[in-house]
């Protein structure tokens, strides 16, 4: 099998770049959207093929639902296991490129451009334009828990390698700095989601961070205009420069 290496032009092709903050977005955190609980737990000095005992908590594995204030809602990723936000609370974060979520403190620091690459791969192929995961009738609350466990595990895994094909073939709930107990329906979607890692190609899709140094860092597959509402906006935007002259 060919391996991918990290390289400027797939960079480009990613559209991922370390730039600064593009924005800013404030919204009302709404709550869980749909969930399972299990065990969780993250050490961060632990290399990913460790076996050293850890600690687990039972924490929500889920969608995160957003009231954004214009009308719209929208559903993000949490990128930190162990920091939190508040439902029926406003916060304010800094729209970023998605490499440079989560920041530090706390632990991990930002993910970097191997992982954001491979989790926009991940993106592509199970969610949805709303940003919640593509499941099937029955199962939105296992295929969150799943997708939320893999958002976790890529981001604070220490895989020692910017290699994408090394990164996900280190994937696993059972070692290494982050590990959860997630089974049953969620297990088997979380194994079906790693499977589908880079088959055919990596693949991209457009995504955000949203960065805060008091709240949970959060990111999210970008929703895309319908061709419609593009073709509209730039026939409104021809009229006003016709009225201009």
């Amino acid at each position: 099998m060919k391996q991918f290496s990290l390289s400027s032009a797939l960079l480009l092709s990613l559209g991922l770049s370390s730039t600064a903050s593009a924005g800013v977005v404030s919204g009302v955190y709404l709550g869980y959207g749909a969930y399972e609980s299990w065990g969780c737990a993250y050490k961060a000095s632990l290399t990913w093929d460790s076996t050293a005992s850890v600690n687990y908590a039972s924490l929500n594995l889920s969608e995160r639902r957003w009231d954004l204030g214009d009308g719209t809602t929208t559903v993000t990723w949490c990128a930190q296991v162990y920091q939190g936000v508040t439902i029926g609370s406003t916060y304010t974060f800094d729209v970023v490129s998605m490499d440079l979520v989560p920041q530090t403190p706390p632990a991990p620091g930002p993910m970097g451009f191997a992982k954001a690459a491979v989790m926009s791969d991940a993106m592509s192929r199970w969610l949805g334009a709303d940003s919640r995961v593509i499941a099937a009738a029955g199962s939105a609350n296992p295929a969150a828990a799943a997708f939320n466990a893999l958002v976790w595990e890529l981001i604070n895994e220490n895989f020692n390698s910017t290699d994408l094909a090394t990164i996900v073939s280190r994937m696993s709930l059972q070692t290494g700095a982050f590990r959860s107990t997630l089974g049953g329906q969620a297990l088997t979607i979380y194994n079906a989601m790693v499977a589908s890692l880079g088959q055919g190609g990596f693949q991209t899709t457009n995504t955000e961070g949203w960065l805060s140094a008091t709240a949970q860092d959060q990111i999210r597959m970008v929703p895309v205009p319908a061709p419609g509402v593009i073709a509209l906006a730039a026939i409104g935007g021809f009229g006003l420069r016709r009225r201009r002259r």
